[in-house]
């Protein structure tokens, strides 16, 4: 019988590729995208970890699925797996407002509509800004107020409060962004982004970070061993450089989950989209396996423009303006979600799947469609 509910009212959500946790992969996912099972609302956002991912319905709600020995699900639970979705625990009143994309390694952030930051899961190397190394089974308010923004990956996070960058968490190659290549279990400021324009996205990868400012200029820092920060180098940098585009960054995503991968997409103004880092896999989508350590024009299918992309570890995605989800990278795990037995795909390649917005870390796809 056909649903009764309105078709703005409803969400289908959906998943595809290899959940993993502490290097262990723990569920194998259809080569197709599933749909999630227990969600309830209209899911207005989505966020992966290598380990999980996590949808925010309008109602302020988060919803979990994938592993939880590390307390991933923030339900109070440890279990190792689940595959329908249980909602994140937060205490009674509070209405989370933003998901960063992506999180930390086995662990969970979100963003309340007070401006303060929660976080629950792994917290070995305290990217969560706590002192305590002991895994985290429910959110927990991490020390910083007025947060707008806030992203992490590997074992680092970055935050923006009232204007200003923060980073906690391991610095190994500088991915803090102050100078240095210290960790931190407490939030320490980014030095050398402008100060004449706000930050209107953070993006991270495996000890790589970057930012977006509001003029359309992109800064990166971090790992930088295939061609990382885009600046013609492969030396790491501690501190923030700005990766040289022909025309203003609209958005823009930073893939990388181990040492020997991680790449970055950014659609320019007028919709090109150029690309650069890691490319062994083709996630640079040129046809090639070669590295760029500059940005290269990503050439796409005649009539094809890119509204949204998304890159995460060895794979790479996009959504198209008529809002057909595009693939292309590693596939071992079928995660490029487009049933092929191929180990890699060199171009992007139609999924088959429209939807409205895509997430990726590791071997983890998730994704949703409203309406």
């Amino acid at each position: 019988m056909p649903s009764s509910i309105p078709p703005a009212e409803r969400s289908a959500v959906y998943s595809f590729g290899v959940v993993g946790s502490s290097g262990k992969l723990l569920q194998l996912e259809h080569r197709t995208p599933r749909l999630v099972a227990g969600i309830t609302g209209v899911v207005v956002q989505i966020a992966t970890t290598n380990s999980d991912s996590y949808a925010l319905t309008s109602t302020g709600t988060v919803w979990a699925w994938g592993a939880g020995g590390h307390g991933e699900l923030g339900n109070g639970t440890g279990v190792d797996f689940v595959r329908t979705a249980v909602k994140v625990d937060f205490p009674a009143g509070v209405k989370i407002k933003s998901l960063p994309n992506p999180m930390p390694y086995d662990a969970g952030l979100a963003i309340d509509s007070s401006g303060d930051v929660w976080g629950w899961g792994f917290n070995v190397a305290h990217d969560l800004c706590l002192p305590t190394s002991q895994a985290l089974l429910r959110p927990t308010r991490l020390p910083l107020t007025d947060v707008t923004l806030a992203t992490g990956a590997g074992l680092h996070t970055l935050f923006d409060s009232k204007g200003d960058i923060y980073g906690c968490g391991a610095g190994t190659s500088g991915e803090l962004g102050d100078g240095s290549s210290r960790s931190s279990a407490t939030p320490i400021a980014v030095v050398g982004l402008p100060k004449n324009a706000p930050v209107r996205s953070l993006v991270s990868s495996w000890q790589g970070s970057g930012a977006l400012m509001v003029n359309g200029s992109y800064y990166d820092w971090g790992f930088n061993r295939e061609g990382q920060l885009g600046d013609g180098t492969t030396t790491d940098s501690s501190i923030p450089v700005r990766v040289r585009l022909p025309a203003a960054v609209t958005q823009v995503s930073q893939g990388g989950s181990l040492q020997k991968n991680g790449q970055t997409l950014a659609i320019l103004a007028g919709g090109p989209v150029w690309v650069w880092g890691d490319g062994q896999w083709g996630q640079l989508g040129n046809g090639s396996t070669e590295d760029s350590s500059v940005p290269i024009h990503l050439k796409l299918p005649a009539g094809v423009t890119f509204a949204r992309v998304s890159s995460g570890g060895y794979s790479c995605y996009a959504i198209d303006t008529s809002g057909m989800l595009w693939a292309w990278g590693r596939n071992e795990f079928g995660q490029l979600g487009n049933a092929s037995r191929a180990l890699a795909q060199l171009t992007p390649v139609s999924v088959g799947i429209v939807l409205t917005h895509v997430a990726s870390t590791a071997t983890n796809v998730a994704g949703y469609r409203t309406g």
